[in-house]
């Protein structure tokens, strides 16, 4: 959206703005969260109860909005403006300025930012994987492969894709098992994935981290050769971003190798490998899974990370490699260019 129409709108309409801007704010909400009180709602967005009733009437009253005993939702007539409804809302809250300034100063081609902060507010997340579920969708063509890792974020992502018609695209699981949480794994969500696009899959069954002689052996065997091939071949990698110090002790590192990587400055952690706060890897993988040096060249890789507690991680892993899409929230966004002003 224009930053001088909307500077202009400022300067001769602050109240309408303000209105609009409050309209357009909480169209978006509902549209994720609902059916939902206005109770709740003003409950999210930290408003006066009566502001949310007010607005909602307007909106009734202009068609967008449908009001029953399990709460408001939105109506038909309302998806016409929900798309420029989100571009306003951002716009206004400078999100838009946001993304812009961050994708300048890293190696992204885009950056789109979810409102909030995920460390906050459990609904964040949810936002960032429905952004990115749209946004993995258009990247997509019929005959292309997709790689997907496991992890939260991209669990989120996995719930938020929809497809009106098939896809047919495959998809295969970046990594090996990694923790205990089977509904995270990459296997899980590359089968899940696949599903909601009408897609297909293939899985790597093995653990995520082996001895080097072990993994030789597994190498040989025709399904994980198969997996591994189209890995090569992948044409968008989805993949979350772990912060270093967490994902050691997810992958049970010993404690010399822990605190190696931590005096060295071990900031992010992606598809096994760490790397600090400039990019530099100080551990390369040792997964069964993707190996960056070997994937094509229009490979386009995204990631999806969130919380402002993630910010030096997901600068970290950026740094390193160059990325098509990063979708992120406030919270992880606004630490990242507070980082990189200090230097």
């Amino acid at each position: 959206m224009d930053t001088g129409f909307i500077t202009l709108m400022r300067k001769l309409a602050p109240d309408l703005t303000e209105e609009m801007t409050r309209r357009a704010l909480i169209l978006e909400r509902i549209s994720v969260l609902q059916p939902v009180g206005r109770r709740q709602l003003a409950s999210r967005l930290n408003l006066p109860e009566r502001e949310i009733r007010n607005t909602a009437a307007l909106l009734k009253e202009l068609g967008y909005l449908e009001l029953d005993a399990s709460g408001m939702s939105l109506s038909r007539k309302a998806e016409e403006v929900l798309d420029s409804a989100r571009d306003f809302s951002k716009a206004m809250n400078g999100l838009t300025e946001t993304e812009n300034r961050l994708a300048e100063r890293i190696p992204v081609e885009r950056v789109l930012i979810a409102p909030g902060d995920a460390d906050n507010d459990d609904q964040v997340l949810s936002d960032v994987g429905r952004i990115c579920a749209a946004k993995l969708r258009g990247m997509l063509a019929s005959g292309n492969t997709l790689a997907v890792t496991g992890g939260r974020t991209v669990a989120a992502v996995a719930r938020n894709i929809q497809s009106q018609t098939p896809l047919n695209v495959m998809v295969v699981p970046a990594r090996g098992g990694i923790g205990r949480s089977v509904e995270l794994q990459a296997n899980t969500l590359a089968e899940e994935i696949a599903g909601r696009l009408g897609g297909h899959y293939r899985l790597i069954h093995l653990p995520d981290y082996m001895d080097a002689a072990a993994m030789q052996e597994m190498l040989k065997m025709p399904e994980v050769q198969e997996a591994m091939e189209l890995l090569e071949r992948a044409d968008v990698i989805l993949h979350g971003i772990g912060i270093a110090s967490e994902t050691m002790k997810d992958r049970n590192m010993s404690r010399q190798t822990q605190t190696e990587l931590q005096q060295k400055g071990a900031a992010g952690e992606s598809f096994g490998a760490y790397y600090d706060l400039s990019g530099k890897c100080l551990l390369e993988s040792s997964s069964v899974g993707v190996d960056l040096a070997r994937l094509k060249k229009t490979c386009r890789m995204v990631a999806a990370a969130a919380g402002s507690s993630k910010a030096e991680a997901i600068l970290s892993v950026i740094r390193h490699t160059p990325h098509a899409l990063l979708v992120t929230d406030q919270g992880a966004a606004e630490e990242m260019l507070e980082i990189l002003n200090r230097g």
